[in-house]
């Protein structure tokens, strides 16, 4: 996906350079705005992973592992690097290897439910807006776009396909296995509903995390000027990023790059512009972070809390 994207923004560089420039002209406290907020993801991350488990966890660690698990994110696809930063945290931390399997399967468990409940939410709220008659204009970017999406829905269904028919022979192994796990994941989210301290660190965290990233999207999109407001800019963030999670990219990179853009250009803004709203997303979530991420995460490996 990473490579598609960057194949249909070299073929629609007009656009690129469009976006750039609205970008540039952005008001900067918006965007200073966005980046203060977008960091607010990492306690939302550390209140979920400490709903997990439990036993408290350091709370400095814990924090620092959220960090560290930003760089290892965009590095694999699907949130497995992050989950693997998760994982191995538990596991320093005196928790055995299936507890912290279960604790890390809980925790994606709990952001899957939590988003596709908001979202529900949002679109029977009426928060989504209209203006795709306005996309008649921007046919070429739009039908750009739409190919990126569907062609890598497409690819990835069709690596599925494969995948299933080449584990037909051994699918009785791997299903005698996901039971052990799903009785794992259950009685550990059996564990943590009655606690209600940690139930309520699960949930609100994992409600927390996209709303984070949705309040950055609109403090961007209001650094552009752009008339949207922020009922909008949410049910077209969880919107995107649940389609986007269809195609397993590192970070998302090309298939949430692709529908934020085609979502905004529903919303009735030019191609230019939606575009200039996702780099700057990318911006003050992937790309300033990327350091400090890493140096954290370096440090964190190499003092073994990683």
């Amino acid at each position: 996906m990473p490579g598609v994207a960057a194949v249909w923004l070299a073929r629609s560089w007009s656009t690129v350079r469009g976006g750039v420039v609205a970008l540039a002209g952005a008001h900067p406290l918006w965007l200073v705005g966005a980046l203060a907020v977008a960091q607010l993801g990492w306690f939302a991350g550390a209140a979920c992973q400490q709903g997990t488990v439990s036993r408290p966890l350091p709370v400095r660690r814990l924090l620092a592992a959220q960090v560290a698990g930003s760089v290892a994110n965009h590095v694999l696809p699907a949130g497995v690097g992050v989950g693997a930063v998760k994982l191995r945290f538990l596991h320093r931390h005196g928790f055995s290897l299936r507890e912290s399997l279960a604790a890390v399967g809980l925790d994606t468990a709990a952001g899957l439910t939590t988003h596709l409940a908001v979202l529900v939410l949002l679109l029977a709220g009426g928060f989504l807006p209209g203006g795709t008659d306005r996309l008649t204009d921007r046919a070429p970017a739009a039908s750009g776009l739409a190919m990126l999406t569907s062609g890598g829905v497409a690819l990835a269904a069709v690596a599925a396909a494969a995948l299933i028919a080449a584990a037909v022979p051994a699918a009785r192994r791997w299903a005698g296995r996901e039971r052990a796990r799903v009785g794992a994941h259950v009685r550990s989210l059996g564990a943590t509903m009655r606690s209600p301290g940690r139930a309520a660190l699960l949930w609100g965290g994992s409600a927390a995390i996209p709303a984070v990233h949705a309040a950055t999207l609109w403090a961007v999109v209001h650094a552009l000027y752009l008339p949207l407001g922020v009922g909008a800019v949410f049910t077209l963030y969880f919107a995107a990023s649940a389609v986007s999670a269809l195609v397993p990219s590192p970070g998302g990179f090309g298939s949430l790059d692709a529908a934020l853009t085609a979502a905004i250009m529903t919303a009735g803004q030019s191609a230019a512009v939606a575009l200039a709203a996702v780099l700057g997303y990318r911006l003050v979530t992937v790309w300033l972070p990327m350091a400090p991420s890493a140096c954290v995460l370096a440090v964190m490996v190499r003092r073994g809390h990683l």
